[in-house]
């Protein structure tokens, strides 16, 4: 297991713990929003971030592994 594959387990952690963590399930507002749909919203966006990161280590990585010093752009004909 690499390195990179834990940073989108922190955003999953995150969303795991809600119900746990007394400041979030607690009653109160947060931007005129319950605390645990803020939480919950927040961590779901920063999933996104956190998989394309890992997506680009994993690419690097194999790049660096078959010698290669540039990568396809996505979307791009080849």
């Amino acid at each position: 297991m690499r390195p990179y594959h834990l940073i989108p387990a922190v955003p999953a952690l995150a969303l795991v713990l809600m119900p746990f963590l007394p400041f979030v399930n607690t009653d109160g507002l947060w931007f005129g929003l319950p605390r645990m749909l803020v939480w919950g919203a927040a961590w779901c966006v920063l999933c996104t971030p956190a998989l394309l990161l890992t997506e680009r280590q994993m690419a690097r990585e194999a790049a660096e592994s078959t010698g290669t010093t540039t990568i396809a752009a996505e979307g791009t004909d080849q």
